[in-house]
């Protein structure tokens, strides 16, 4: 089987699994991933780097989506060289924040997809509003509204 890993933070919650689908050798592993380090044995690591962050000038609530974009366009490139050397998934697991999985059904359309969906942003009742000697503003929830969407 071949599997293709994405996660900006190598190998983050996809340790285990990578670890165990590359003991068999008749797996291919390989990792997308900005982290140039650790390696893990079996896993082929594949770097990603966007071609530049958000744009300063860009509105604050939608920096995170710019990054994104960035990222599954930086990914969507490392498939195209994954595909040149004759990588082709037969699925693909990938963190949903960031954008790394973005774009990467246009590369392979026919492979299937498992996202990894760590948190959904609320201004109220989560991680944003626990502190009543700094309570959310109205620039802060709308910030968090925009947020809430996966890339």
């Amino acid at each position: 089987m071949r599997v293709l890993f994405l996660h900006n933070n190598f190998p983050a919650q996809y340790r285990h699994l990578a670890i165990a689908l590359a003991k068999d050798k008749k797996n291919q592993i390989v990792f997308g991933t900005k982290n140039r380090e650790p390696n893990l044995p079996g896993v082929y690591k594949a770097i990603f780097e966007p071609s530049r962050n958000a744009h300063p000038t860009t509105h604050h609530y939608v920096r995170p989506l710019e990054n994104a974009v960035l990222h599954g366009q930086a990914v969507f490139k490392l498939t195209e060289k994954l595909k040149a050397q004759g990588f082709v998934p037969d699925v693909i697991c990938g963190h949903s924040g960031w954008g790394p999985t973005l774009l990467v059904k246009d590369a392979f359309p026919d492979t299937p997809l498992i996202c990894y969906f760590e948190w959904f942003y609320h201004a109220r009742g989560s991680d944003a509003d626990f502190d009543p000697a700094d309570p959310l503003n109205a620039d802060d929830v709308a910030r968090i509204r925009i947020k809430m969407h996966p890339y």
